[in-house]
């Protein structure tokens, strides 16, 4: 007995020596917590001895911010590594979001779905003191909320991630056809609190050619003090001159009920109509008013995300049936007035999947894509363009979305003949206020969503919600314009794709987990443009960047060549507003071998291209 008793005790203490052996050094870091705020304590030089001293797994409840900081000091190893001269950083996460400051000097942003890596530095040696400081982002509103210290890893990063040069091989002789103008797409819900000239302006100068609006009618039926109908179109003219002004295509979603013709009251505007033929009537009206003002609509989607719950159903009838009524009574009025229209749907909210499905995410996703499919399957109903909603998923789920609708699209031949585009009609980088719309986060997932997402799966019209906020200063609206009219970090890299980038694709080798890039060419000027994004789902790490571009025609003056840059510092209106439009540097290339080569490394959610021969 005193034998097991004995063994017991000495397994109890192995266990112990060796939990304390895999402990990361990172949880024992001491930081010194304050819920007030100010970016003075970014400063290595701030005296934070009157706050309080917390560790790993600090709980805590606050509204706006909070910060952290520390003298972290280097150690002899991490995970049985040693550390002199390798690189070394900290896996961190806490609250909804934040910002790394190390030294003093922004770092990184991140958000909690994204965490970051925070580079303490690239060439380590043993006691080295390292000041950092990271604001916590405690949500986008004034309320309080409960976070905690959840991750604080101290790690050796890999060698040949954040050392090595990562190759992009450039070939303009290889042209492999237009590019797609694929971020030239905006939605709004609900109106524009601007319609004037000058913010139409803004946005034909990102080259914005689509514009998905909803709402469009629920002002558009008035009723008469004796309890008669009547039609107001100052609403709808009003978004109709402001696309007109834009010089984009109107994709008019047929949404939310005017109150008159509520079958069931409902504020939100999702009930059923009283009569579908007086429904009916307004939606022929509508599109027969657009022809007839010369702003013809000529893309038409029915209704928008029924398919989450928002509709109050006639008595025994469930969301698809009700859907589908809708739908053959939206595009038969819109073919009365204008039997060249086209009509498409379901605009479904999420993932082309059910709930639960192992392919991806979504809420009754198949069962409406199927049964708007098979429903114009055998009725012969128009379906010309497949329309969905989809936030906050990595890239490549957004492709498998794309693909997998082509696959349902297989099962209906007659429909399938018939579909002509795939249109994303609201995308953006979550569907709640978050800190990362503001910032180079948020603009650099919605490259790399565009490029490895939406671009690569062929995509027509992905359209970015929304269009400008609702609030000054930031506040973690959707807006591709702050709530002051200025540019925020996704405008600038709409920009990019839109405006800068040059008209024809040419072969660009280059790409890895993190790493993605376009190249594009002028073929009347031989104007070059590389886009290159750097965006880790987690943990993402600074690259070097080795560009290779061949066949530029080389003479004996330099070509004009630049580099614009969206990241932390540069471009960023969260950043500094001052510096909000999009900036570039100079990038002076060597030529290796008839090459043009350029160097330049570039940190984590950063999207920056290279254009050679510009003015």
């Amino acid at each position: 007995m005193r034998t097991i008793v004995a063994f017991c005790v000495l397994l109890a203490v192995w266990s112990v020596l060796c939990l304390a052996d895999t402990t990361n050094p990172g949880h024992s870091i001491m930081w010194r917590f304050t819920t007030q705020d100010s970016l003075e304590f970014a400063r290595p030089d701030f005296d934070d001895s009157s706050w309080s001293e917390v560790g790993f797994r600090h709980k805590w409840k606050c509204s706006k911010f909070a910060w952290f900081r520390a003298k972290v000091s280097i150690p002899e190893q991490i995970d049985g590594q040693p550390t002199a001269g390798e690189a070394v950083g900290i896996k961190w996460n806490a609250g909804d979001g934040g910002e790394c400051f190390v030294d003093g000097k922004i770092c990184v942003r991140y958000d909690n779905d994204h965490p970051p890596l925070i580079v303490l530095t690239e060439n380590a040696q043993p006691g080295l003191v390292v000041p950092v400081a990271i604001r916590v982002f405690m949500g986008a509103d004034d309320a309080e909320h409960e976070a905690e210290l959840g991750e604080c890893d101290l790690i050796i990063i890999d060698r040949k991630l954040i050392r090595e040069p990562f190759q992009i091989s450039v070939d303009t002789s290889v042209r492999l056809g237009k590019l797609p103008r694929s971020f030239a797409g905006m939605s709004q819900g609900g109106g524009l609190g601007d319609y004037s000239d000058e913010f139409a302006a803004l946005f034909r100068d990102l080259g914005i050619k689509w514009f998905r609006m909803d709402n469009l009618l629920t002002n558009a039926l008035k009723k008469n003090e004796d309890g008669t109908l009547r039609y107001d179109w100052t609403d709808l003219d009003r978004r109709l001159d402001f696309m007109k002004k834009v010089g984009c295509e109107l994709i008019f979603c047929i949404s939310y009920m005017p109150e008159p013709l509520d079958a069931v009251p409902d504020p939100e505007r999702h009930s059923y109509p009283r009569d579908w033929d007086e429904f009916g009537e307004l939606v022929y009206q509508a599109a027969k008013h657009a022809m007839e003002r010369g702003t013809r609509v000529k893309y038409w989607e029915v209704w928008n995300e029924i398919n989450t719950g928002w509709m109050r159903d006639p008595p025994g009838w469930d969301h698809l049936k009700t859907y589908l009524k809708l739908y053959d009574t939206c595009w038969k009025a819109v073919r009365r007035a204008d039997p060249e229209a086209w009509i498409g749907g379901p605009a479904i909210a999420s993932g082309p999947w059910n709930e639960n499905d192992p392919r991806g995410p979504g809420v009754n996703g198949e069962k409406f894509m199927r049964g708007l499919m098979e429903h114009c399957e055998k009725t012969g109903a128009p379906l010309d363009f497949i329309t969905w909603h989809e936030y906050f998923q990595p890239h490549w789920i957004m492709k498998k979305e794309a693909e997998q609708i082509r696959e349902y699209l297989n099962d209906y031949p007659r429909v399938k003949a018939q579909v002509k585009e795939l249109a994303v009609t609201e995308w953006s980088y979550a569907w709640w206020h978050d800190r990362a719309h503001d910032n180079e986060v948020g603009a650099a997932w919605a490259a790399a969503s565009m490029l490895r997402g939406w671009m690569s799966a062929g995509v027509d019209k992905p359209c970015w919600f929304y269009a400008k906020d609702g609030c000054w200063p930031p506040c973690g609206d959707w807006g591709m314009f702050a709530g002051n009219g200025k540019p925020k970090p996704v405008a600038n890299v709409c920009r990019m794709f839109n405006v800068i980038m040059a008209a024809e694709r040419i072969e660009c080798k280059g790409e890895d987990d993190q790493l993605a890039s376009v190249a594009s060419i002028d073929p009347d000027t031989g104007r070059v443009t590389v886009l290159v994004i750097n965006f880790g789902e987690r943990f993402g790490c600074p690259r070097k960047i080795k560009l290779v571009v061949r066949g530029v025609q080389l003479t004996e003056s330099e070509p004009v060549c630049r580099r614009y840059v969206v990241d932390a510092e540069h471009s960023n209106l969260w950043n500094d507003e001052s510096r909000c439009a999009l900036e570039w540097l100079p990038a002076k290339p060597t030529v290796t071998q008839g090459c043009l080569v350029f160097e330049f490394g570039i940190p984590n959610n950063c999207v920056t291209l290279v254009e050679i021969g510009g003015k």
